[in-house]
């Protein structure tokens, strides 16, 4: 993440959660063409075909109007990215960085769902061919946990936040929400790992990402990225 992202979360306390469209991928939440082609199917023949009289009673649940709820959850949905590797990606650093000023923060899935309440849903990304394959509707988060095999490098773990949620869980969230996301206090300390710095950072900012870390009372390892160190030969 660049460095004001940040220091938003050291100075916020919280992980900011983006709505899905805002997070580059114009696919989001969106149907595979099988699903499309088998909602249009059953749209077609219901009447007519014996073996789909069973939608004749349904409120068009598997019509085209399926295509219209997964549209409308889209911006519903707030997401909070991260990438799961056990080493660092170099690809990663030049996807997400701007410049050089920029840090990663490092954490585990026990670590980050303690963190949250109960109302958000965290899961792996499903990477599928969206010309051949599809996913079940019958849970909608479904939709926004699967994306194209070309994201594969992501390799993307999601915590999502979804503004329709009726629970009394998500209630005090759904009022702070604004416009681009949403901010959900963490436990920094017992979130974060290490943080490490872009290996193209100058050595000065390294030692500010360091001091600004611990003057918002956050003792973990700063370090550098290790892609930074000079090659052996």
């Amino acid at each position: 993440m660049d460095l004001a992202k940040y220091l938003a979360i050291l100075q916020r306390r919280s992980l900011f959660f983006p709505r899905a469209p805002l997070l580059g991928d114009p696919f989001e939440g969106s149907s595979t063409i099988p699903m499309v082609l088998y909602r249009e199917h059953i749209e077609n023949n219901k009447k007519s075909d014996p073996a789909l009289k069973q939608y004749n009673d349904l409120p068009d649940g598997m019509s085209p109007s399926l295509g219209d709820t997964l549209k409308l959850f889209v911006s519903k949905y707030l997401i909070s990215c991260w990438h799961m590797n056990e080493h660092e990606s170099a690809a990663m650093w030049r996807l997400y960085l701007s410049s050089n000023e920029g840090v990663c923060i490092q954490s585990t899935y026990r670590r980050l769902r303690s963190c949250l309440p109960k109302c958000v849903f965290v899961g792996e990304v499903n990477y599928i061919d969206y010309q051949t394959e599809w996913f079940s509707t019958e849970n909608l988060f479904n939709a926004i946990v699967h994306k194209r095999k070309s994201f594969e490098h992501e390799r993307e773990l999601r915590a999502v936040f979804c503004e329709l949620d009726g629970t009394p869980d998500a209630l005090p969230y759904k009022t702070k929400i604004e416009p681009t996301g949403l901010w959900i206090d963490v436990d920094l300390p017992s979130l974060i790992e290490t943080v490490h710095i872009s290996p193209t950072a100058e050595p000065w900012l390294a030692s500010v990402i360091k001091e600004v870390t611990a003057k918002h009372d956050l003792h973990v390892p700063v370090r550098q990225s290790a892609l930074a160190g000079s090659p052996l030969y």
